[in-house]
């Protein structure tokens, strides 16, 4: 039976399909679920600064100038995706 994906299923779909490094799709996970900047680098053994650099290159990949926005583009693209 078919159904429609979840957005677990589909924010990394839509991550990779922005050319998403492995690396920052785990930091823009990481970002979507709330985690601070400090958060996000002793969750994932880097420093401060490299998760900025990193989100920095998601945002340049995805379009978004911030945080907030990268939220806002994969929520919206996930509803649209599930059909609501």
């Amino acid at each position: 039976m078919a159904q429609p994906a979840t957005p677990a299923e589909v924010i990394p779909l839509t991550l990779m399909a922005h050319r998403l490094t492995p690396r920052e799709q785990e930091v823009a996970l990481a970002a979507l679920r709330g985690r601070s900047t400090r958060e996000i680098a002793a969750e994932l053994f880097l420093s401060p600064v490299t998760v900025q650099d990193h989100l920095k290159a998601v945002f340049d990949k995805t379009g978004v100038r911030s945080r907030r926005e990268l939220v806002a583009l994969l929520m919206t693209r996930t509803l649209a995706e599930a059909g609501l």
